[in-house]
């Protein structure tokens, strides 16, 4: 409304825009390193999944509350447009590059990392949003105001064949920095076609990745979470102290970490249905395998359990049971861990003594709201620097994923071997259980049904809080199933006040109840869940018996929540722009 604002400057010579910018190779180079960063590779939140129990709520994509107006999805369809737009400005500013005397092999280089954008960009607005608009030159803003979507088959066959060209002029591998690989191509390739269906696609996308011999698997599970360096990541993001940049568990210390190494006591915990897939040493699942305890969920079950989430001893431990039980074997961030709501103090690993523990609900209300903490990624690194942030690496896309991913699509297209298997799904397992004196238990060829129910609790186990289990649960059509049901905490009844080491008869029957399941092992799931076709828990019979206790509803809209709505923002400019159906 200022007289000042009528000779406002669109384009100043002292800033950066597309009218001014890539004059030179440093303006070009400093637009492609502002592509790697979250905002154009965003992070599906942690509880968007079903391996994630948030204290406070569901997230709008469980709980059927999402509309046409939310931030998030906005955002993302604004962020990656934003970012194809600048790719196609990229592409078209190659000949002025060249004029300017810059290199053949710098403008290759600047080329692939364009189109590898633009592929991955494309494949997943095809996998959110199915019909999207499609720009291949960089329109103007008449056009952008009226054009209409483009059909989903057009929007994939434009991101294949983007990555296609990024192939073609990445290299292998990059010195000393992180940059967009041939290898990164093919992986994000298999993992666009594997998302939208295309299991062709993706098996041969993820066989010639596989082919490079560039990546391996890391020699420990545990240990690739914690690492500085991997050769089993193709694409991540590291966390930096100095530059104040976390991602992931890293950049959410106190929500991560016990409240006895100054967290939030896990608001963010591991959910049951996650604990409940992991399969026992013999390699079956719970509910068919005579190697479960109950009493003892740790026992005999795969070694990623352990490796994920911070284990504790039952009262039916073995050692407990037997009195050779160490409070040393169990410490994590410098205390015994043993959130049991009967074990109200710990050992404190510094100096051996025996201190409150806050883990417990017999100490805290607000402990552990299912009693698990998450292990993957978090170490000593997480208790430094104020706790403000672990410079922990986010594995965006690892060579596990990859394996995975062939041994899914080739199974889709019923042409799955044991060679495969042995090559995928086997290789993990062999990791898993190395450094144990147990044999890994062999994945045998059987049926496509039997090895897709194998697939699909493998990705759920080896890929626990990686941020990729929404997606899966969208492309195999079963979050209608998991969404629509209940997340689950233990019972509240225990708190701090009321204490487990006074006499029990004057207390309520509930709590007195409360006490004998725990004295009967049952904490915390309290029983044997059936385990589906899917790997899914059905934990109803837990909460039946008021083990467990309702956290939250969930609600999922399958005729609508597979594809996310346009945002109605940019519909609101643009009237050509249609809706997702029931949007």
């Amino acid at each position: 409304m200022l007289p000042a604002c009528v000779d406002l400057d669109l384009n100043p010579l002292s800033e950066g825009s597309s009218e001014n910018w890539y004059s030179s190779q440093q303006e070009i180079e400093m637009s492609l390193n502002d592509f790697y960063r979250t905002e154009f590779f965003p992070i599906d939140p942690m509880d968007w999944s079903d391996d994630v129990t948030a204290r406070n709520t569901t997230s709008a994509v469980q709980n059927g509350t999402l509309t046409a107006e939310n931030g998030t999805i906005a955002t993302r369809w604004q962020n990656l447009y934003k970012g194809i737009a600048r790719a196609l400005r990229l592409l078209n500013n190659m000949d002025n590059a060249r004029s300017m005397g810059v290199a053949e092999a710098s403008v290759t280089q600047y080329e692939g990392e364009a189109y590898f954008y633009m592929g991955y960009a494309y494949g997943m607005l095809a996998f959110h949003w199915g019909d999207a608009i499609l720009d291949k030159v960089g329109m103007g803003l008449d056009e952008a105001y009226s054009i209409s979507r483009s059909p989903k088959a057009d929007v994939l066959a434009y991101s294949y064949e983007c990555l296609d060209e990024a192939t073609k002029r990445l290299p292998n591998s990059y010195s000393g920095t992180q940059r967009a690989t041939k290898g990164a191509a093919l992986a994000f390739k298999a993992r666009i076609a594997l998302r939208n269906g295309d299991y062709e696609t993706a098996a041969t996308a993820a066989k010639a990745c596989m082919d490079l011999n560039v990546y391996k698997l890391h020699s420990n599970y545990r240990s690739l979470f914690t690492a500085s360096w991997s050769d089993e990541w193709i694409f991540f993001f590291r966390g930096d102290v100095t530059l104040k940049k976390y991602y992931w568990a890293g950049a959410d210390v106190l929500n991560c970490i016990t409240r006895l190494s100054g967290g939030w006591g896990a608001q963010k915990a591991p959910s049951y249905e996650l604990i409940c897939a992991y399969p026992c040493i013999d390699g079956k699942p719970i509910d068919e395998s005579p190697l479960y305890n109950p009493k003892d969920i740790f026992e005999n079950r795969d070694p990623r359990l352990a490796m994920t989430v911070v284990p504790f001893a039952t009262a039916y431990n073995k050692k407990v049971l037997d009195g050779t039980y160490d409070p040393k074997d169990y410490l994590w961030l410098g205390y015994e861990h043993n959130p049991a709501p009967n074990k109200t103090t710990v050992y404190r690993g510094s100096d051996g003594a025996q201190v409150s523990n806050t883990d417990s609900k017999a100490r805290a209300e607000h402990a552990a709201y299912n009693g698990f903490c998450f292990k993957k990624y978090i170490d000593d690194s997480f208790l430094d620097n104020g706790r403000n942030g672990a410079p922990t690496t986010y594995p965006y896309l690892r060579y596990g994923d990859v394996l995975l991913m062939y041994a899914e699509a080739m199974i889709e297209l019923d042409r799955c071997s044991q060679d495969v298997l042995d090559a995928t799904i086997n290789k993990l397992r062999e990791r898993a259980y190395a450094g144990t004196d147990i044999t890994y238990p062999r994945v045998m060829l059987d049926t496509q049904s039997a090895m897709r129910t194998v697939l699909r609790t493998e990705r759920f186990i080896e890929l626990a809080w990686e941020g990729h289990r929404y997606a899966d649960l969208i492309r195999w059509k079963l979050a209608e199933k998991v969404y629509n049901r209940p997340s689950y905490f233990l019972r509240r009844a225990w708190s701090g006040s009321t204490s487990w080491d006074g006499d029990e008869n004057s207390v309520s029957a509930e709590y007195r109840q409360l006490i004998q399941n725990w004295k009967d092992g049952n904490y915390p799931i309290g029983g044997v869940p059936q385990i589906d076709e899917n790997g899914l828990a059905d934990l109803s019979p837990m909460a039946k018996a008021g083990y467990i206790v309702t956290a939250s509803e969930r609600k999922f809209d399958a005729e609508r929540d597979y594809l996310w709505p346009v945002p109605a923002d940019d519909r609101l400019i643009n009237e050509n722009l249609d809706q997702n159906p029931n949007w």
